[in-house]
C-alpha cells in the first residue's frame, strides 16, 4: 500500500515496523462541545484506514484520544456552572453517540489526557533534565525550541523566519518567543495536579506524546489527524518527544484535508458552522458518511446542502440496484443463456480496482467509482430481457452480495437491508420537504378512481400536482407506488 507520508511530503510504501502489526494513533477531540463535520471527515478518513488495513490481514492497534483539560473546557464549564471533569464526560458521550450514527468504530485504546498526568510530568522531567525544557519562578514549563534543530521538519516552517518578528509578551516568563508550554501554573478555580514545579495542569502538546508512548512501542508506524494539525500540534508532539527519548516519533503521518461550508472556511463567526446533529436532522448518517468519502482524504471537501443531495441520491441509486438484484435472484427458472465473455472479465476488473483505488493511498473516491461501474453493470444485465434470465447472471448476482459485504467492511456503507435502508430514506425526506403525505394519498386515492372511470385528462392533472409538491409516481401492475423527488 502507498500512503502520502507529510514528513516526507511524498507517496511511500507502508511498511511496518513490525512485519504483520501495526500500531496506528489519531488525535481525538477536545471535550468542550458537540462534534461538527471536521470532526466526521477525520473520524472517517482513518476509521476507512483501519478497516482497510485490517481488510488486508494486518494486525491493527489503534488509539485515539480525547483531550479532557485544556482552556476552552475550562471556559464552557464558567459558562454552564459545571466542572471541568462533567463537561468533559458530557461531550465524550456525545462524541460516541455521534460515532455510533456514522458506523465508526471505537479505538483500541481511548487514553483520556487527566488519566496520564504522572506520564506528562515524567516527561517533562526527562526534558528538563537533558536542557531542552525549562520552568519558570511561577511554575510554568516551556520547552526549548531552538534546542531541536530539525523544528519545522514536518511544516516546513524556517525557524528563523518565525522568530522574526516574535515577541516575548509582557508578564511572561518564556526565554524564547517560540517556546511553547509543556506545564502551566495553576489559576485561581481551575483543576491542576500536584507537580515538582508547583499546582499546574498540562500543556495540550505534551497530552499525545506521552499518551502514545505510554500505550504503543515508539516509533508508530502511523499518527494521524487533521491538516490543522500538522502546525503547532503535530511540530511540537515531535520535537518533545524525539528531544526526550532520542529516537523517531512516528514513521508515516496521515493529514485529512480541510471541511468548508458553501466555499468558505467553517467558523461560527460566519454562521456556517455546521455540528454533525445538525446535518442529521436532515438526512440519513449513512448519506453523511458516503459524502465524506466522495473525496480523496487529502483533499478539501465543500458541504453544501446540494451535494448532500447528490450523495443521496447517488446512494440511492446504489441501494435500489441492490433491491432489484436481491428480487431478481428470487426467479425460479434460469436458462443457459452464455453472458458476453467481457462481462465477468470487467466484473473481476472492477473488483481489483476497487482494492487497487485503496491501496494507492486510500482513495476512497476512485474506490466508489468503481462500486458504481459494478451496479451499472448489474443494471445493465438486468435491463437485458434475455441476460436477465441466464443462470451465468445468477451466478454473478450471488457473487455481488460477496462484494457488497466486503464494500461494507471496508468503507462502512452499503451495509443495510436495500429495503429498510430505502424506506428510511422516503421518511426523511418527507420530513425535511415537509411533505403533507395526507395530503398526497388523499390526491392518489383521487386519481386512482379517475383512472378507473377514464378520466385520463384529470389523472394526469393530478400526477402533475404531485410532482409540485414534490411527488414522483410509478404506476406498476400491483399499483401506484410513490417516492420524494
Amino acid at each position: 500500500m502507498q500512503i502520502y507520508n507529510s514528513l516526507s511530503r511524498r507517496k511511500e510504501l507502508f511498511t511496518p515496523a513490525v512485519p504483520g502489526k501495526v500500531n496506528m494513533y489519531v488525535c481525538g477531540i477536545t471535550a468542550y462541545d458537540l462534534c461538527h463535520i471536521g470532526h466526521a471527515r477525520s473520524a472517517v478518513v482513518f476509521d476507512v484506514l483501519v478497516r482497510y488495513l485490517r481488510h488486508t490481514g494486518l494486525d491493527v492497534t489503534f488509539a485515539r484520544n480525547f483531550t479532557d483539560v485544556d482552556d476552552k473546557i475550562i471556559k464552557r464549564a464558567n459558562e454552564e456552572g459545571l466542572t471541568s471533569q462533567q463537561v468533559a464526560e458530557k461531550y465524550i458521550d456525545t462524541f460516541y453517540e455521534d460515532m455510533d450514527r456514522l458506523n465508526v468504530l471505537r479505538a483500541d485504546i481511548e487514553p483520556k489526557a487527566t488519566g496520564h498526568i504522572l506520564e506528562m510530568i515524567a516527561l517533562c522531567e526527562k526534558l528538563i533534565a537533558k536542557g531542552k525544557a525549562y520552568a519558570t519562578p511561577s511554575g510554568d514549563v516551556y520547552f526549548r525550541v531552538r534546542s531541536f534543530p530539525e523544528y519545522g521538519k514536518l511544516s516546513g516552517r524556517d525557524i528563523d523566519d518565525m522568530r522574526s518578528g516574535a515577541r516575548v509578551a509582557p508578564g511572561e516568563e518564556k526565554e524564547d518567543p517560540l517556546d511553547f508550554a509543556l506545564w502551566k501554573a495553576a489559576k485561581p478555580g481551575e483543576p491542576s495536579w500536584t507537580s515538582p514545579w508547583g499546582e499546574g495542569r498540562p500543556g495540550w502538546h505534551i497530552e499525545c506524546s506521552a499518551m502514545s508512548e505510554k500505550h504503543m512501542p515508539l516509533p508508530l508506524d502511523i499518527h494521524g489527524g487533521g491538516q490543522d494539525l500538522i502546525f503547532p500540534h503535530h511540530e511540537n508532539e515531535i520535537a518533545q518527544t524525539e528531544a526526550a527519548l532520542d529516537k523517531p516519533f512516528v514513521r508515516y503521518w496521515m493529514h485529512n484535508g480541510f471541511v468548508q461550508v458553501d466555499a468558505e472556511k467553517m467558523s461560527k463567526s460566519l454562521g456556517n458552522f455546521k455540528t454533525i446533529r445538525d446535518i442529521l436532522e436532515g438526512y440519513l448518517p449513512e448519506v453523511l458518511r458516503f459524502f465524506l468519502l466522495t473525496k480523496h482524504y487529502r483533499s478539501p471537501i465543500d458541504f453544501t446542502f446540494d451535494s448532500m443531495d447528490e450523495a443521496e441520491k447517488s446512494l440511492k441509486r446504489i441501494y435500489e440496484a441492490l433491491s432489484l438484484a436481491r428480487t431478481e435472484r428470487g426467479r425460479s427458472k434460469w436458462s443457459a443463456t452464455p453472458l458476453p465473455a467481457d462481462v465477468t472479465a470487467e466484473f473481476d476488473t472492477l473488483d481489483r480496482a476497487f482494492d487497487e483505488a485503496l491501496e494507492d493511498d486510500l482513495n476512497t473516491a476512485a474506490a466508489l467509482g468503481h462500486v458504481f461501474g459494478t451496479i451499472r453493470l448489474v443494471n445493465r444485465l438486468l435491463e437485458d430481457k434475455n441476460l436477465r434470465k441466464s443462470a451465468e447472471t445468477l451466478a454473478l448476482l450471488e457473487r455481488l452480495d460477496g462484494l457488497v459485504a466486503k464494500w461494507m467492511k471496508v468503507l462502512g456503507v452499503f451495509g443495510r437491508e436495500p429495503e429498510a435502508f430505502l424506506s428510511d430514506l422516503k421518511e426523511c425526506r418527507i420530513r425535511r420537504k415537509g411533505i403533507d403525505t395526507t395530503k398526497v394519498d388523499a390526491l392518489l386515492e383521487e386519481r386512482k378512481s379517475v383512472r378507473a372511470a377514464k378520466d385520463f385528462a384529470r389523472a394526469d392533472a393530478i400526477r402533475d400536482e404531485l410532482a409540485a409538491l414534490g411527488i414522483e409516481v410509478r404506476d406498476t401492475p400491483s399499483g401506484a407506488v410513490w417516492d420524494v423527488l
